[in-house]
């Protein structure tokens, strides 16, 4: 599933009333993203949640250099299986 909105406070309405087929994606593109802030990445974990209770997980390619420090803040990196769109060449 390729993200084009922001990661962020403002864009997540939108991606709330999405979450059903959102939550379904083993995969998320973010190499459009320029942004996550705090509330996107719970929105991230949330989804990797819902993953995880089918036994699953949550890929992101290509997430935007805000994601990590804050992933690392919080602990949740682990939570994501990591790669970028090289890899998916």
């Amino acid at each position: 599933m390729k993200l084009e909105r922001e990661l962020t406070r403002d864009m997540l309405p939108a991606y709330w009333a999405e979450r059903n087929t959102l939550f379904g994606a083993e995969r998320a593109d973010l190499s459009k993203l320029k942004q996550i802030d705090s509330v996107g990445l719970a929105f991230l974990v949330q989804w990797s949640q819902a993953l995880a209770a089918g036994n699953k997980a949550l890929t992101l390619i290509s997430p935007p250099t805000s994601f990590y420090p804050l992933a690392d803040l919080y602990g949740v990196s682990s939570l994501f299986e990591l790669t970028d769109n090289t890899a998916e060449s």
